[in-house]
């Protein structure tokens, strides 16, 4: 097979230490990852909370101080023996000499069991020479695997270890590729797979893919830069894309994800008359005209935005949220771009709101990681954790920008502030360290200096993540799933296409509709749907890695829209359930068609009074409910009974085709 490495680190120029020097050595860096690594502190074992048999580890060895002062002081330091190591309670539990409830840790002579001998013969030091701080941890590839290399920085010098033995290593993708404790790797199928890295509080990762071999995509060369990124991805993993889908589904699909309904039949024929390469963007730059996209749209801003829809919420908080949710309506008619919302979010006009919701300062900072810059940080606020970047002081850091303001006694009002739990200590704000580059000066005040952490701080970190969001939206499909948890070991799929997203989403200054017509006049929203043969629908790697489009339900909204489109009135039935069994009994017991067919003067039964022959009936009831012209196989079987039983059997017809799959879905 085919196989492409990329390393997702840059490499450092290595300078090791002398033949006569000490090596290096630092509690964290030498003792801790053991710990790590062999299950010691986690959450099961000694890191629980309120560890284990009267052993208490920091929760993944994340506070090296407080670990040290456990291993080697706490009971009077019984856990290490200075006059004979090879005695130390440390050792013969791990070694199970003495009995240990978490079993045998590792063999007596063992690399690691030799690691904590010689730390206590040489008397359990914290630091020993120039331990320096470690800077980064890299993957190189080696003998079909991976090594972990750290880089330390020392007061003038850079030195480079290999720290495998000491590396936690997990693959995202088992299935596809399985990473063993030394690094080494089993590929086990086709697809993509990355290998995360952590030692130390450091984490690293590279990409491995093992080809389909399926040849280089049939498609035309494309200059449109999704489809540019999208191709690439798509031949390095040896994948070819399938067809377009059909022009009558393209256009049911466009309207339903633009305005939230079916084409009409005249709308239908509009988009069919137009040249194929222009359809999809002549009828999109029309849809995003219309009020229906502004209603549907500031709907995936109140979802985006995490604001709750008017039935079921408190009473308090209706006149806030409703005030909210009229200030999105109007950001999508006016289309507003998509950054001057962020900053209206976190300015103190209206839409501020959408933060103050949130009582707690700590709830107000995650709320803002999560929608504004797609990162959870609500693990930090408990403890730290290796996988997540952000500690808890920076967690408590961040926090304190949202304080509440409060009195002056000179007047006015003054910053707010958040005190250390347990201390009663102020904490001083300070921002995410999403890049290390420093805010212009001046920042006025503290809401620009937040903005421009969010927007303008040297990342592209907001960016991402709303063109994450309007991906999914409309491909059905998240690049990063789910889209709230951008973080190191949950990589994105085809993170070019994401990356060419990003910069279309910066060239247009944060546009959203130009955002939107960039995605679907690519190649990928218009891809056909049908699973390929031979694969089950849930294990179809051409759907995982988009070379082809997954049918998805429409949403219970979508759904009941569809069915009074289809009826040509409103109806007063509740939308549907979410689960689809639940809705498939709600469709058919609920009388939501049942009760629209038998309104007067539905668009259904308008086809029976002016239109008399059975076969444009057939036609013209199938292109206003699926939006297409029925099959030779369809024709055959329907329209027997049409001509049978004339006009009064197309109310029946239509219950079974909007009762049906097609109708109840996105394809």
């Amino acid at each position: 097979m085919c196989r492409a490495w990329v390393i997702a680190a840059a490499f450092a120029v290595p300078l090791v230490a002398g033949a006569g020097e000490p090596k290096p050595f630092h509690f964290a860096h030498d003792i801790s990852p053991l710990l790590i690594k062999q299950g010691c502190a986690s959450a099961e074992c000694h890191g629980a909370a309120t560890g284990q048999a009267g052993f208490k580890l920091s929760l993944f060895a994340m506070k090296p101080d407080a670990d040290y002062a456990a291993l080697t002081q706490d009971l009077d330091g019984r856990r290490i023996d200075l006059a004979k190591p090879e005695a130390s309670l440390l050792l013969r539990k791990a070694t199970r000499q003495t009995k240990h409830e978490g079993g045998r840790i590792f063999k007596k002579g063992s690399a690691d069991y030799e690691s904590l001998l010689g730390w206590i013969r040489r008397g359990v030091a914290f630091t020993e020479s120039e331990p320096g701080r470690l800077a980064k941890l890299r993957l190189e590839p080696r003998d079909g695997g991976f090594a972990a290399v750290a880089e330390f920085r020392l007061a003038k010098r850079t030195v480079t270890r290999d720290v495998t033995r000491l590396t936690v290593f997990s693959s995202t993708d088992e299935a596809v590729a399985l990473v063993h404790d030394n690094g080494s790797v089993t590929r086990r199928a086709p697809g993509e797979a990355w290998v995360i890295a952590r030692y130390a509080g450091r984490n690293a990762r590279a990409i491995i893919r093992e080809s389909f071999n399926e040849g280089p995509p049939d498609m035309a060369p494309s200059t449109q830069p999704l489809d540019v990124a999208w191709l690439a991805g798509l031949e390095s993993l040896g994948l070819k894309p399938d067809a377009e889908a059909d022009a009558s589904l393209l256009a049911r699909r466009l309207h339903i994800d633009l305005v939230g309904r079916p084409p009409t039949p005249g709308e239908l024929d509009a988009f069919l008359a137009l040249p194929p390469a222009k359809r999809l963007a002549k009828t999109a730059d029309q849809l995003m005209r219309s009020e229906e996209f502004a209603q549907v749209f500031s709907g995936h801003y109140r979802r985006w935005l995490e604001l709750p829809e008017a039935r079921g919420e408190k009473d308090f908080e209706k006149p806030r949220n409703t005030k909210l949710r009229r200030y999105l309506l109007e950001t999508v008619r006016q289309n507003k771009p998509l950054p001057q919302l962020a900053r209206d979010i976190l300015g103190s006009g209206e839409a501020s709101g959408f933060v103050s919701r949130h009582n707690d300062p700590r709830d107000r900072a995650e709320y803002v990681g999560r929608t504004l810059l797609g990162m959870s940080i609500g693990c930090a606020r408990c403890h730290d954790h290796p996988m997540d970047r952000w500690q808890q002081r920076e967690h408590l850091a961040f926090s304190a920008y949202f304080a509440d303001a409060r009195p002056n006694p000179d007047g006015g009002m003054m910053a707010g502030k958040l005190f250390l739990p347990g201390t009663g200590k102020a904490v001083q704000p300070a921002l995410l360290q999403l890049n290390p580059a420093a805010p212009p000066a001046p920042q006025h005040r503290p809401g620009d200096e937040l903005a421009w952490s969010i927007l303008d701080g040297g990342h592209d970190q907001f960016g991402r993540n709303v063109a994450n969001r309007f991906f999914g939206i409309l491909v059905g499909k998240h690049l990063v799933d789910a889209p709230d948890d951008h973080r190191l070991s949950n990589p994105a799929i085809h993170g070019a296409l994401l990356d060419a997203l990003v910069r279309e989403f910066g060239h247009t200054g944060g546009d959203p509709r130009k955002l939107i017509r960039a995605i679907v006049t690519s190649r990928v929203y218009a891809l056909a749907s049908e699973p390929r043969a031979g694969h089950a629908l849930a294990m179809d790697p051409a759907a995982r890695y988009l070379a082809r489009r997954e049918a998805r339900p429409l949403t219970p909204a979508q759904f009941k829209r569809a069915v009074e489109w289809v009826i040509g009135d409103a109806l007063p039935h509740e939308s549907p359930p979410e689960s689809l069994l639940a809705r498939q009994l709600y469709v058919l017991n609920s009388g939501l068609i049942q009760d629209g067919l038998v309104k007067p003067g539905n668009s259904v039964a308008a086809i029976g009074d002016f239109v008399s022959e059975p076969t444009q009936q057939l036609r013209a009831l199938f292109r206003l409910v699926l939006s297409r012209d029925p099959k030779p196989s369809e024709a055959e079987s329907f329209l027997p009974a049409l001509e049978k039983q004339g006009a009064a059997g197309l109310g029946d017809l239509a219950f079974a085709l909007m009762a049906g799959r097609e109708f109840g879905s996105l394809r």
